[in-house]
């Protein structure tokens, strides 16, 4: 992969990464867009921080498990799956900024 073409994609990534997470924080939280992990983890007994790690951590263990394997997923995509631990990797980073 090029310069150019490396541009473009992480670019494509970006913008994909954004609408998505644009257009799921209104089913997944109320005005505080972290209220979800907020919630989710004193359902749990983890601070907001440790539920979106959490989360992080099933998206890894779900790639290795569709990375070793030829089959293809029944449901999310790998890219998906990529894209959704981009996206709570930034919402990690806004939840400790919260704090």
């Amino acid at each position: 992969m090029n310069t150019k073409r490396q541009s473009k994609h992480f670019q494509e990534l970006i913008d994909k990464i954004r609408a998505t997470q644009i257009s799921k924080q209104g089913d997944y939280a109320n005005a505080d867009v972290l209220s979800n992990f907020k919630v989710a983890g004193a359902n749990c007994g983890l601070s907001a921080e440790m539920q979106c790690l959490s989360l992080i951590a099933t998206k890894v263990a779900r790639l290795g498990v569709l990375l070793q394997t030829e089959d293809k997923p029944n449901n999310e995509s790998i890219r998906d799956s990529v894209l959704d631990m981009a996206n709570y990797s930034i919402l990690l980073d806004m939840i400790l900024t919260d704090k």
